[in-house]
């Protein structure tokens, strides 16, 4: 079982009886692509209104515009979200407790370029995206979990890093709260 089906309905019911409104998240970036894949949804784009330009223009101009738009609109919307708020990591649809997580490692170069090649994780679970050079690894705690790792691009490691240590912190304090 995975991360994210393992732990994402304990945290529901957790919040639902407590009540708490979300808060802030920690860490918010959405891994949109470079300007190569941004340039390369506009001409596709445009080639296709490009031809039907022989059958009637006005045509063509439409649908080059409407295909632009959805083409646009598909690369923001399949662009990853990673986040950590209220004590959860989420990269893109998977979530997990910061509880479940050890120290988080920024990668860059080459540590990067190892990580998500050579030394590739199989049953790690990965958000990997080409058009960035770093990212963070993570390791999973949880015994029960099959998955041994966490790795995403991101293009801020370090801050991602520094949330999730203050979600397990805070995390960590308000369990030692109830606990008193």
């Amino acid at each position: 079982m995975s991360a994210a089906a393992d732990h994402t309905a304990d945290h529901a019911a957790q919040g639902a009886s407590a009540g708490a409104a979300p808060s802030t998240p920690l860490f918010h970036e959405r891994l949109l692509p470079g300007p190569g894949a941004w340039i390369v949804a506009v001409v596709v784009g445009a080639a296709l209104g490009l031809i039907l330009v022989p059958l009637n223009l006005a045509a063509a101009i439409i649908v080059a515009a409407v295909a632009i738009i959805v083409l646009l609109v598909v690369l923001v919307q399949y662009s990853p979200v990673i986040e950590v708020s209220d004590g959860r990591f989420r990269l893109s649809r998977a979530q997990i407790e910061v509880e479940l997580l050890g120290e988080p490692v920024a990668l860059a170069g080459e540590e990067w370029a190892l990580t998500i090649g050579q030394d590739f994780e199989p049953l790690a679970h990965h958000c990997v995206r080409g058009w960035t050079r770093t990212g963070l690894r993570v390791e999973v705690l949880d015994p029960e979990d099959p998955t041994t790792a966490w790795v995403a691009s991101t293009r801020r490691p370090e801050d991602l890093a520094l949330a999730l240590r203050t979600a397990k912190a805070l995390q960590q304090r308000g369990d030692q709260d109830l606990a008193d």
